[in-house]
């Protein structure tokens, strides 16, 4: 069964009341014009116009049913010709005449506008016309109307008025409950791609909707950066702690390091348990230097962002020493959707990518390894060493690798702290620090160097983006209380007059 909308509903309405509004229009000019000639005001010649009118709104609609279409703008150029015929029939007397425009020019305006208006005003002329031919050009002064034919035309226009504004009504009611729905299934589209873009990367799903890219079977080769990560050692950690606390560790970690991938342009291509996959040139590009440069600063800020984890963990009970090993390689790459038209998949295939994700193996935990090429498209921006040439697996010779130090001086931030002892840590970075947060951390750093100088006890969890503060006075060693205290101020300092670039 087809579900009726309320948009269904409406039009269906909005037929048949015009139809109903049609039929009264006419109704009322053939009860005018036949009370006009019971009480002898009219001739006869006006009988086979009453009658015409009588049979008018019927026979046309029987014939655009059979035709199967509906009333167009036709018919109602028709119907004001019919009713132009009517004015001379009724010798233009003021009242009844007056009763038959408004109801004619009231229907063409609400209906169409004011051009079928117009076309009306001309068709309702011309009728006129056609009828001063056939009734005589004959003027029925106001006192000569009949009383009981003005009444009869005025209670016809108010009937007619009665139930157009009752259809009006009527509709009205229709359009808001469609208005409704619509915003309903608005809610739900919206609600459903919301739903659905937590399975795309971002830059996939906004093209999608957008209509800049279509979902299918279709690949292209383009220059990009891979990156690959992993955590060492997270396989066991996921033997020894409980699965509530193992899940709220991984996501905390797939969270903040795909939150740092979207900032810096990355395309977050898939997870794989621990592992993430990111790359860099599609959808979008900023060229391969540039993209390339923005992979490998990526990467720097997730090694730091690891600490600022590591301290989350420890204090919810995980000891275990995590590290995120780090793979890149930079090289012309094939790139699209991938599988069946049922079930497809946005993700990048070739040599390169397995290149990547080698290196990603062959480092140390803490590390970054990026390949020869991506080296050379970084290095006037990228502090790295060059290792030993690697072999790998898939690759008949050595490959030259390099080990990432830092960016270079001209481009390191100087906002990044990482501080850790026994009750006490703090992670700040000032390039990430949102502006409005400042007064915040300003009154945690107050409050945990006044607590400290006056020797009271003070457990302070603070956590922000950019900034986190743990601070348990009773775990805190005493000789290095005044330090923890010079630390706090001196980081005050620097978030009072640091300025974002």
């Amino acid at each position: 069964m087809t579900a009726v909308t309320p948009l269904s509903v409406s039009q269906t309405q909005l037929r048949r009341q015009t139809i109903q509004v049609r039929w009264i229009a006419f109704l009322v000019a053939a009860a005018t014009l036949a009370a006009g000639l019971y009480l002898g005001a009219l001739g006869t010649a006006q009988i086979v116009l009453t009658g015409i009118l009588l049979i008018y709104p019927p026979l046309t609609q029987w014939a655009l049913q059979r035709r199967q279409q509906e009333p167009h703008s036709l018919l109602m150029q028709l119907d004001a010709l019919m009713l132009g015929l009517c004015l001379p029939a009724l010798q233009f007397a003021p009242v009844p005449s007056a009763t038959v425009l408004i109801m004619v020019h009231a229907n063409a305006v609400t209906s169409g506008g004011i051009r079928p208006w117009l076309l009306n005003l001309l068709l309702t002329a011309l009728g006129s016309a056609l009828g001063v031919l056939v009734f005589g050009p004959y003027w029925m002064p106001p006192d000569a109307t009949p009383a009981a034919q003005t009444a009869i035309a005025l209670l016809g226009l108010g009937a007619y008025v009665g139930v157009s504004a009752r259809f009006a009504h009527q509709q009205t009611q229709a359009a808001r409950a469609a208005q409704q729905h619509l915003a309903q299934q608005q809610r739900q589209a919206v609600e459903l791609s919301r739903k659905l873009a937590r399975y795309l990367s971002p830059q996939i799903w906004g093209q999608l909707f957008s209509g800049r890219r279509d979902a299918r079977l279709e690949t292209r080769r383009r220059p990009l950066t891979v990156f690959f990560s992993d955590i060492e050692g997270f396989s066991a950690l996921s033997e020894a702690l409980p699965l509530d606390t193992l899940t709220r560790v991984l996501n905390s970690y797939l969270t903040e390091m795909t939150r740092i991938a979207l900032r810096y342009g990355g395309t977050v291509d898939k997870f794989i348990g621990d592992a993430l996959v990111v790359f860099f040139g599609d959808p979008t590009s900023r060229g391969l230097r540039d993209d390339a440069f923005n992979c490998v600063a990526m990467a720097l800020e997730m090694q730091q962002q690891m600490q600022l984890l590591q301290q989350r963990w420890r204090r919810e009970g995980v000891t275990q020493t995590l590290a995120i090993r780090i793979g890149i390689n930079s090289g012309s790459i094939t790139v699209g959707n991938f599988g069946t038209p049922s079930r497809m998949d946005y993700t990048i295939l070739g040599t390169d990518v397995n290149l990547a994700s080698r290196l990603e193996g062959a480092a140390r935990p803490g590390t970054i390894l990026i390949s020869e090429r991506t080296f050379h498209l970084v290095r006037d921006r990228v502090i790295a060493r060059q290792l030993a040439p690697l072999n790998v697996k898939g690759f008949s010779a050595p490959q030259t690798v390099y080990e990432v130090q830092h960016l270079s001086q001209r481009l390191q931030g100087t906002g990044f702290t990482a501080v850790q002892t026994e009750g006490f840590t703090l992670h700040l970075d000032l390039q990430r620090l949102p502006a409005e947060e400042r007064p915040r951390v300003l009154r945690a750093l107050a409050q945990a160097g006044k607590a400290l100088m006056q020797q009271t006890q003070v457990q302070l969890d603070t956590e922000l983006e950019g900034f986190s503060l743990h601070v348990d006075s009773s775990r805190l060693r005493e000789r290095d209380c005044r330090k923890v205290i010079e630390l706090l101020a001196q980081h005050a300092r620097r978030v009072q007059q640091h300025r974002p670039q």
